[in-house]
């Protein structure tokens, strides 16, 4: 009679635990909030009871390999490709892990997903890779690694801008410095054929623009 009781109590706190009771959605959210929080060994679990390791977070569609790139949680990241985490798997907006990881400045993340075998030069649906995207939200120290790992300096999206003239045009002095001292070519024509420095004085940043346009 105790047994019985003492398992009737047992067994709401094993479904809400993770147990038989969870659904299929539920068991992916899990699995989702562990991979953004770290959770190797709740990440491990889920995966080894069948939850898919492709499982998609409502709205953005960032897989658990998103997630565990974009806060850097390098060992997880290692284990997810180990089983098999789709590298080029894209989001709602077509970003690979690598670009997501490049936006947010992960560079532990984007690390371990290059020693994984990721595509560096993948675009999204607009055509930006991860250096592009780097470049355009400032995060310099990204774009250093991404250089360092083979992206292309002068690579190009499909209104014919570089890294540099998307750097210029969002004001970001630190990443546009780091580029020319990498080789970035200030003279090369985007659209309309402007210059990275137009792109800046156009934007308002005059002295940007002035440094783009020293001899």
């Amino acid at each position: 009679m105790m047994r019985t009781l003492a398992l009737c109590l047992l067994l709401p706190l094993a479904a809400s635990c993770g147990g038989e009771g969870d659904t299929p959605a539920e068991r992916e959210e899990r699995l989702l909030r562990s991979a953004r929080n770290g959770d190797m060994k709740t990440v491990v679990l889920l995966l080894d009871e069948g939850v898919d390791l492709e499982a998609r977070n409502p709205g953005d569609a960032w897989t658990p390999l998103m997630w565990a790139a974009v806060r850097n949680h390098t060992p997880l990241v290692t284990h997810l490709i180990s089983r098999g985490a789709r590298l080029e798997a894209r989001d709602r907006k077509g970003l690979t892990a690598i670009m997501v990881a490049a936006r947010w400045g992960s560079g532990d993340g984007v690390a371990a997903l290059l020693d994984g075998g990721a595509n560096i030069g993948a675009t999204d649906d607009i055509g930006w890779n991860a250096l592009m995207w780097a470049a355009f939200k400032g995060q310099t120290d990204m774009a250093a690694l991404l250089l360092d790992r083979g992206a292309r300096l002068e690579g190009r999206d499909p209104n014919g801008r570089t890294p540099l003239m998307l750097a210029a045009k969002k004001g970001h002095a630190k990443t546009v410095a780091m580029l020319l001292a990498r080789g970035a070519d200030i003279t090369t024509l985007g659209p309309d054929r402007k210059t990275a420095a137009d792109m800046a004085e156009k934007n308002g940043y005059d002295d940007l623009a002035k440094l783009l346009r020293a001899p």
